[in-house]
């Protein structure tokens, strides 16, 4: 069989199972996004006696494109006015969270498992971010995007992974060189200004004109029958191309694709161009979430499940006070500070880069990848009943509202 049929036959099995588990949860009123990784697990390689798929490898190409989908469509939704006027619960949230992570990290790896150096330093950073996908995929799902605790929750998502850029950074020149380059992180802090600076600005000025001139030269070619073909293939463009260039210059390609998104949700043709990306999204969005599942190697639980289980009770633990104590800090209700702790309570997907980049630097130990694993198949689980069980109770009129003091 061809590498091509095989790729086909893999993604057509994983499809055919992700609809049979997303229906049954479905008609068990569950979160689909469970669904999704549940079936990615009956498929992946690791779970016994066979595997259903041949070809990973190719699934986090569809993967990566899911989580470009994804991005981009919440950043196409995000109140990017309201949250200016928030920017300072989201930067002091985030601080409080990331800064008692890496000390609890610290406390766990050194002191507690007694863990070289580097496993530890690399630890606190893994844990650092949250998982943007699974937040923004659970509270799409659920209809709160644009809740007050859902608009921080991305904030700090936000903030998270361009602080976990600057970190891996830093570790990567302390792994590879043993020394701290100030320069090259200097370097790296303007090019990450000049990056979203540069794409907001040109956004404000130009991009939502020449998308609004496209959708009505489209229109008016077709005699205002709205074929907006020519418009969603320059979206697509605009999606990827900002994705690959942050990942050129050294970023994730979800903070293009999400920076991109609040760009073009200033232009008119808005509702046009949402129509087009929102299916797109679901599927890759879809087939991201089953490839994590089938990755997942359920089989190290057995070796490794002490460690795991202390590190996922430590992280469950430090995300909520942080950042839910943190939101309550700022003036927030109750209500909202527990549905941002409890929501962003989980692993994030750049705890896998965090590790990777160690093992490449040949500084980390074997176990390390496993035991992260394990940690984010249990903190990816819960991410969405704790969402649904923090918006559980209606909450008052005044719930999800600033405090004015």
């Amino acid at each position: 069989m061809s590498l091509e049929i095989s790729a086909i036959t893999d993604l057509a099995i994983m499809m055919t199972v992700a609809a049979i588990v997303a229906l049954i949860f479905y008609r068990l009123k569950q979160p689909i996004v469970v669904g999704y990784l549940i079936a990615g697990i009956i498929v992946g390689p690791y779970t016994p006696p066979f595997s259903l798929i041949t070809h990973t490898d190719i699934l986090n190409i569809f993967a990566e494109i899911g989580v470009i989908f994804l991005l981009f469509t919440i950043g196409f939704e995000f109140p990017l006015r309201k949250m200016q006027s928030m920017g300072r619960v989201i930067i002091g949230v985030s601080a409080v969270e990331i800064t008692l992570m890496l000390l609890v990290s610290w406390g766990i790896g050194a002191i507690l498992l007694n863990w070289p150096f580097y496993d530890t330093l690399f630890l606190g950073v893994a844990l650092a971010s949250s998982s943007t996908t699974i937040i923004a995929k659970v509270l799409g799902d659920m209809g709160k995007i644009r809740e007050m605790s859902a608009i921080i929750m991305l904030g700090i998502l936000v903030v998270e992974d361009i602080v976990v850029v600057i970190l891996l950074a830093m570790l990567q020149n302390v792994a590879v060189a043993n020394t701290l380059s100030l320069m090259s992180i200097l370097l790296l802090i303007v090019k990450l200004v000049t990056f979203i600076g540069g794409t907001l600005t040109i956004g404000y000025f130009l991009l939502p004109k020449v998308i609004d001139r496209v959708s009505r030269e489209t229109s008016r070619e077709f005699n205002n029958e709205h074929n907006h073909e020519l418009l969603y293939i320059v979206m697509l463009a605009l999606c990827f191309g900002f994705a690959i260039l942050a990942n050129q210059i050294g970023f994730s390609v979800a903070i293009g694709a999400f920076l991109i998104g609040v760009v073009a949700a200033r232009a008119r043709a808005r509702e046009e161009i949402n129509k087009a990306i929102d299916p797109l999204q679901h599927v890759f969005g879809a087939i991201f979430f089953v490839s994590m599942g089938a990755l997942m190697d359920l089989t190290k639980i057995a070796v490794y499940w002490l460690p795991a289980l202390i590190i996922t009770l430590a992280l469950l633990g430090t995300k909520l006070v942080s950042c839910g104590f943190g939101t309550r800090l700022f003036g927030y209700d109750k209500q909202t500070s527990l549905r941002v702790g409890l929501g962003m309570a989980q692993i994030g997907e750049f705890a896998f880069i965090v590790v990777k980049v160690g093992l490449d630097a040949g500084v980390l130990s074997d176990f390390m990848l496993p035991i992260i694993g394990v940690a984010a198949i249990i903190t990816s689980f819960m991410t969405p009943y704790l969402i649904k069980f923090s918006f559980r109770k209606r909450s008052s009129i005044h719930s999800d509202s600033i405090t004015h003091f």
